[in-house]
């Protein structure tokens, strides 16, 4: 009698471990401009999308008692790695010409089973990744779209919109690097952005990426199309790294970042 108990005790204790200790998440994403979808083929619209392209690393989801959960991304061979994906919503029509048809506009991974209350992601690709040969580096940093120099390593977002007569675009990535190459010590300004969405519920909100928050300030009606690569002494680069809570000069987290937001779920 006593090993049947031990035996079913321990095949409960094994059925119980081969149970599903994780549940899917996906956590998708859009580019907005205030209130408005954007996209590159926004026909009739006062702003069109010319790219958008980002670098995201460590997706975590917050529970409800505030602690951080790693999600592990789904290894699809070509946009994610198990901390590392590449978010792609440009399709190379209309105003994205420069781009390609692939796109990828969400997040896919697994997470351990909890009550989510929020999120938070890293925009940027991680120090070591960032500096390694890109000749020698897998998906999805194998984009040469995305690389900027053996220094400087990967733009972590590339993002442009453009109206009848004006336009703008940004490349962010860390400038002011030290060292030899694939041997990178430093980084003056490395232009990561921490964000953290509060209340954000995954499976039922959306990742709004807000262009015209990035833009705020931003002269859009000048007629002069303008552009900024992420140098401290660009005067164009004020107004989208407040935006992002990056002070300039540094390349540090000042502020709170206003770009990413929580969608809502109509």
């Amino acid at each position: 009698m006593m090993l049947r108990r031990s035996v079913v005790l321990l095949l409960t204790i094994f059925l119980a471990n081969c149970g599903e200790p994780s549940t899917k998440v996906a956590i998708p994403f859009v580019p907005v401009f205030g209130t408005r979808i954007l996209d590159c083929d926004n026909a009739g619209s006062a702003v069109q999308l010319t790219d958008l392209r980002l670098y995201v690393s460590n997706v975590q989801l917050i529970t409800r008692s505030g602690e951080l959960v790693d999600v592990r991304l789904d290894v699809d061979g070509r946009w994610q790695q198990p901390d590392l994906a590449l978010l792609d919503f440009e399709d190379g029509s209309g105003a994205c010409a420069n781009g390609t048809s692939d796109t990828s506009m969400s997040l896919r991974g697994f997470a351990e089973r909890a009550d989510y209350r929020g999120l938070q992601f890293t925009l940027g690709v991680p120090f070591q990744r960032n500096h390694a040969d890109p000749l020698q580096a897998e998906v999805p940093l194998g984009d040469p779209a995305m690389h900027w120099h053996w220094r400087g390593g990967y733009k972590f977002l590339r993002a442009g919109i453009r109206t009848d007569d004006d336009g703008f675009w940004i490349h962010l990535g860390s400038t002011g690097c030290e060292g030899t190459v694939r041997n990178i010590t430093a980084c003056r300004s490395p232009n990561r952005v921490t964000v953290r969405l509060d209340e954000f519920v995954p499976g039922i909100d959306t990742v709004a990426i807000d262009l015209e928050a990035l833009l705020t300030d931003t002269d859009l009606v000048d007629g002069v199309a303008n552009d900024c690569s992420s140098g401290p002494a660009e005067e164009s680069c004020e107004a989208p790294f407040r935006a992002l809570g990056l002070d300039l000069h540094d390349g540090n987290a000042r502020d709170q970042q206003l770009v990413f937001r929580r969608k809502v779920a109509n």
